[in-house]
């Protein structure tokens, strides 16, 4: 469980665009180890998986219950049975650097399965906050408050806490990095602020008005470069028609 931590964290400061905290005010019901089930052998591994976040400083900065209840999805979805069945410890299972490299069969429906169980643990702002955190590393300038608030808008809950999951389960990132690209299309206000913090020298503030208003002028443009980051073709066809419209953004 360290190195998949890890490796999660990692995922999110290096390879998602950005992300924003959310604001879900509805108060959620966290799940506890499941007794009924499995008796003592759900809380061993439970129990495990929160000693080893707890100890290696390396989990999730959620608090006590939070931890609890995403500990409990996680061990819930890949089966207690399966683990003992296969003879994985709960140290073992802990440890693991990820859920797709252990000798157990995961369920088809895992990610939507985790995701679901994530939704209930009220971990959606942290989740988000996590990705917005990664913003000024990956772009070296703070998110504006609107493009924040455009952000919160923008981002849905479910599909937040689904992108985690993945990453939870197999360690992919492809639904992270998909729905924060969108994100970024969508909000006007982080679409300038990414666009001027990668200009190729200072602009002055004519010039960054300028990027703001061609931005705001070619919406669908702006969200297709950034939903389509893989392809170079819309990132150059965005390139090209800045360039027209502000030369002083690219030229200096």
């Amino acid at each position: 469980m360290p190195g998949l931590m890890r490796r999660i964290l990692v995922v999110v400061a290096v390879s998602v665009l950005l992300g924003a905290c959310g604001d879900d005010d509805d108060e959620a019901t966290p799940a506890t180890p499941a007794e009924d089930a499995h008796g003592g052998d759900a809380d061993a591994y439970v129990e495990a998986v929160v000693a080893s976040w707890n100890e290696t400083g390396e989990g999730l900065p959620l608090d006590e219950t939070q931890t609890t209840c995403v500990a409990t999805g996680i061990v819930d979805v890949v089966g207690v049975d399966a683990l003992t069945e296969a003879g994985i410890s709960p140290d073992e299972f802990a440890a693991a650097d990820n859920y797709a490299s252990l000798s157990v069969e995961l369920p088809d429906d895992a990610t939507a399965d985790l995701g679901a169980a994530l939704g209930e643990c009220d971990v959606v702002e942290t989740l988000e906050g996590i990705l917005i955190a990664a913003f000024p590393d990956e772009f070296g300038v703070e998110l504006p408050p609107d493009a924040v608030t455009c952000l919160v808008d923008e981002l849905d809950d479910q599909a937040v806490v689904d992108g985690w999951a993945a990453t939870f389960i197999d360690g992919s990132n492809e639904r992270l990095q998909a729905l924060v690209s969108s994100s970024v299309g969508a909000c006007p206000a982080v679409a300038t602020a990414v666009l001027i913090a990668r200009a190729p020298t200072e602009l002055t503030p004519d010039a960054e008005a300028c990027v703001g208003a061609f931005v705001q002028d070619n919406p669908e443009l702006v969200m297709e470069a950034f939903a389509s980051k893989e392809s170079a073709t819309a990132t150059q066809e965005l390139g090209e028609q800045m360039a027209a419209a502000c030369p002083e953004a690219i030229d200096g």
